[in-house]
């Protein structure tokens, strides 16, 4: 398991030219030796395309790290609560995913993601409003640089 954060894609970088919809595609590529594009045939599968969807727009990847991060980014910069976000977590499939991860690996993650937790909470003080979890389909196919100007969301960068 990868515990550093690693830029892998456009997405991730501030002033993506790609619109929503292209980064999405970008994201799943990129993530394709991990996972496949989920259906939203289910509430689960339906959360999963909503949480991808939340990391091309916080610019976040799929390490242990940017996992953190945007566990971080969903807490404090979108619209779902700790009590919705808890649900999924004490859901049959969020219990599994917990378990695949193991305990060490998401205790480890937390206390090395603790800088990130401190600048994506400044970070998020900084937006405008709030990220809609399912409230995105009007930002398809507008560039990620518009929408996160719109919502004055500065990413956390990258250390080459």
């Amino acid at each position: 398991m990868k515990f550093h954060r690693t830029k892998v894609a456009q997405f991730q970088e501030q002033a993506c030219q790609l619109t929503l919809r292209e980064a999405l595609a970008e994201f799943y590529c990129v993530n394709s030796h991990i996972f496949s594009v989920p259906e939203p045939e289910t509430k689960w599968t339906e959360l999963l395309v909503h949480h991808d969807v939340g990391h091309v727009f916080f610019g976040v990847n799929t390490s242990i790290l940017d996992e953190s991060a945007g566990d971080y980014w969903t807490l404090f910069a979108t619209d779902l609560s700790f009590n919705e976000y808890s649900e999924y977590a004490k859901s049959p499939e969020g219990k599994k995913l917990i378990k695949s991860i193991g305990f060490i690996n998401i205790f480890k993650s937390l206390i090395l993601g603790l800088p990130l937790l401190y600048r994506t909470f400044l970070n998020s003080r900084r937006m405008t409003r709030k990220w809609k979890t399912k409230g995105y389909d009007k930002y398809m196919d507008i560039p990620l640089v518009e929408i996160r100007k719109e919502y004055n969301l500065n990413i956390l960068e990258y250390k080459l």
